[in-house]
């Protein structure tokens, strides 16, 4: 096995056995992903449990909305990983001042975009989502609060896309970590000293996004002087603008595909009323714990591809692959068998009211989409693989396929089996929405350029 080569003491993913970088790189995403669920489940936790069932329900109806903001910042910042990857992996050290401060750009762009339409738009959307009036005012408060000044969110997943662009998964990592604490604290400081209910955990999460994204950014600034933009890197250059938009508004688009389906079983639950919308709520918590083992290691695979894809290490990118879906699928299997165990004991821990219609629902949902966690683990990581060779366009097609099978379950199930219509259109999606994606990448590989070679209708990369 040869050995695992750094850049600063970052993984280079061109180097060494495919599955144990993949792993090695994960590892750290993963410990970040249980401290950014914790950061994600206590406002919904908090409130359940100290504020009250329609608090939970507020957040609860906000899902489709925040999600929505929040994939679409994420497809401007998944972007900036994409290019600088891809650059790493080139040995393209040149561009990386100019890349990174092209990305303040990019996010500030968007953050003001993003903002002014969580804030005035609020109000509007979850009316046409039906939201129930016992919980919309709060659930407007939230939106708000947190999508209005959503630049805290955007910019550290910005400063994070870019080191991990470069193979250093720990320093996220770690101001995720103290982020996730002081979210912690914040949240029970707002609710329980100063009774702020909703509004109060989604000003405790706006703040601890921002002292976090302060500090990862003077951390990088002064950990990484190749990163660190200058004058000159700040002056416009179009093309990489284009560069990141090419990339960046197909993700989105296809962030707000997938939200519209979101937004649509969301209508369908609110007409179920606040106590589905509840186990909803709960359900997706629990599905979140339920799908930490391998997510990350999925999400890994678009800095694995970019740094390949860069080097033109066609075939290393199918080898990892190949190894790291057996290593993902082995991981849905425990995931699942432990959610069809343990459904109901999870799902208690976020009420203080033992709430018959909110935990049954809960726990259908829960246990009806853990049979299909390997359909999920795939397309996750085949569509990552893609989106890290840039190929943003296939994945666009399989999530409007998942968004349809959505929509079209979700809406004609629930009218003849209930709220149990509802649980079955998301893995319904997640297995006919593979299928495009696999495909192509199928054939992509049977047809790669030999390594070292420039895929077809590709030039060389001005310097």
């Amino acid at each position: 096995m040869a050995p695992i080569k750094t850049k600063a003491k970052n993984l280079d993913m061109t180097q060494g056995e495919p599955a144990r970088l993949l792993v090695l790189f994960a590892i750290p995403m993963l410990i970040g992903g249980i401290f950014q669920l914790m950061y994600n489940m206590t406002d919904t936790l908090v409130v359940g449990r100290f504020a009250s069932v329609g608090a939970l329900a507020a957040i609860g109806a906000t899902g489709s909305t925040t999600s929505l903001i929040m994939m679409l910042g994420q497809g401007l910042t998944n972007a900036v990983s994409v290019v600088i990857s891809q650059a790493e992996g080139a040995g393209r050290q040149d561009r990386m001042k100019s890349c990174v401060a092209h990305a303040v750009y990019l996010v500030l762009a968007g953050s003001l975009v993003l903002g002014l339409a969580s804030f005035f738009g609020a109000r509007p959307f979850l009316t046409l989502l039906g939201t129930p009036e016992n919980i919309i005012d709060d659930a407007v408060s939230y939106v708000q609060i947190t999508g209005g000044l959503s630049i805290a969110l955007t910019a550290y997943n910005g400063v994070a896309a870019v080191l991990r662009a470069i193979g250093d998964s720990k320093t996220p990592l770690y101001f995720l970590i103290l982020c996730s604490l002081l979210n912690v604290v914040l949240d029970l400081v707002f609710v329980i000293a100063f009774h702020g209910g909703v509004p109060g955990v989604a000003i405790a999460t706006v703040i601890s996004q921002a002292v976090s994204v302060v500090l990862c950014v003077f951390y990088m600034v002064r950990r990484y002087p190749r990163l660190r933009p200058d004058a000159a890197s700040f002056r416009f250059d179009g093309k990489i603008i284009r560069e990141y938009l090419t990339i960046g508004l197909p993700m989105c688009f296809q962030s707000g595909v997938l939200c519209v389906g979101m937004s649509v079983i969301t209508a369908v639950i609110n007409s179920f009323g606040s106590d589905i919308v509840a186990a909803y709520t709960i359900g997706g918590k629990v599905e979140q714990l339920a799908t930490l083992s391998f997510s990350n290691l999925a999400f890994s695979f678009s800095v694995y591809a970019g740094q390949n894809y860069g080097a033109r290490l066609y075939r290393r990118i199918g080898e990892g692959l190949k190894k790291g879906l057996l290593i993902i699928v082995g991981l849905t299997i425990l995931s699942s068998a432990v959610m069809l165990l343990f459904a109901r004991p999870l799902a208690q821990i976020f009420l203080e009211e033992d709430v018959a219609a909110v935990l049954d629902g809960a726990v259908a949902m829960i246990r009806t989409e853990a049979c299909f966690f390997w359909a999920l683990g795939i397309i996750w990581a085949v569509n990552s693989t893609l989106r890290g060779m840039g190929l943003v366009r296939i994945a666009l097609v399989s999530s409007i396929v998942e968004l349809v099978c959505k929509i079209g379950i979700s809406v004609t199930l629930s009218q003849v089996i209930g709220s149990a219509g509802i649980w079955i259109a998301a893995p319904s999606g997640w297995v006919l929405g593979l299928i495009p994606s696999l495909i192509y990448l199928l054939r992509w590989f049977k047809h790669a350029p030999a390594d070292g070679e420039l895929p077809a209708g590709k030039a060389p990369a001005a310097p």
